[in-house]
């Protein structure tokens, strides 16, 4: 199954790996490293509907630690296949 989008374009640039990210229906999540905002605030139209979180203790991405919730930027193949 192919990534989203913008997660090859953020791993691209960034170096990011794929445990840096998850998906929730069709949101991607990403955890917020250093030059995540600012790449994302240059680069990606829909900026403004980014909302940050701190992660459940025990989620095994994200538990305790900040992440980006970007709405409709997830998998869509894998929620209509």
């Amino acid at each position: 199954m192919a990534k989203p989008e913008l997660q090859e374009q953020l791993q691209a640039a960034l170096g990011l790996s794929d445990d840096d990210f998850g998906y929730h229906a069709t949101d991607l999540y990403v955890l917020d490293k250093p030059g995540v905002r600012e790449w994302l605030k240059k680069n990606y139209e829909f900026y403004s509907n980014i909302q940050s979180f701190v992660g459940n203790e025990g989620h095994p991405t994200f538990g305790g630690q900040r992440a980006l919730d970007i709405p409709f930027a997830g998998n869509w193949n894998k929620m209509y296949s």
